[in-house]
């Protein structure tokens, strides 16, 4: 089993300093960086292999990734970021087109409403398509082809029922419920 954790909004090679989204100082990379050193440890702690992505192009880390997932019984890809817009829920995008991704998506998100739950009561399981409000993050996942994939976007940067989630310990909580629902998805 692999996980491969992607840190969007970082590392674009005409985009260096994108940090994605921004509240009152505190960057989308932060935040993403937290949660994933967090849910890497835990998917470690598990015995499952961990890549975390951070540089390149979509096309390029989409080659790489299914390059590494061949060999491997069963793989993930997540495409990790921080919503922005004013939302108030936590959401996991799947493609369209597949049944194991709407399985990922929403053993992730029951994770994500057990272990935030008094920080976090809303999440959605989104099928994402290219002609839809939802093709941003469709085209964060469309080239993967080996692992599973899902675009994760756990909480609203702007949204002030949101704030407890980006603190050090919200933050830890986003990435064990991340780690923990990509664990009953490759266990089931």
């Amino acid at each position: 089993m692999i996980v491969f954790l992607d840190r969007q909004h970082h590392g674009k090679p005409n985009r260096w300093s994108d940090c994605g989204a921004v509240n009152d100082g505190v960057h989308e990379t932060r935040l993403t960086s937290q949660y994933i050193h967090h849910c890497e440890w835990k998917l470690r702690e598990h015995g499952i292999d961990v890549v975390v992505i951070s540089d390149g192009y979509y096309s390029q880390r989409h080659d790489r990734v299914n390059k590494y997932a061949q060999g491997h019984d069963r793989s993930v890809y997540v495409s990790c970021h921080v919503n922005a817009g004013g939302g108030d829920y936590g959401s996991v995008f799947y493609d369209h087109r597949s049944t194991s991704g709407e399985v990922l998506a929403d053993c992730i998100n029951r994770r994500l409403h057990e272990w935030c739950g008094p920080l976090h009561n809303k999440t959605k399981t989104i099928a994402a398509k290219p002609d839809h409000w939802t093709s941003n993050a469709y085209n964060t996942i469309k080239g993967v082809g080996a692992p599973v994939a899902v675009c994760f976007e756990p909480f609203f940067i702007d949204c002030e029922s949101h704030k407890e989630l980006m603190t050090h310990h919200g933050c830890e909580l986003v990435g064990v419920a991340l780690a923990v629902g990509i664990k009953s998805f490759l266990l089931e």
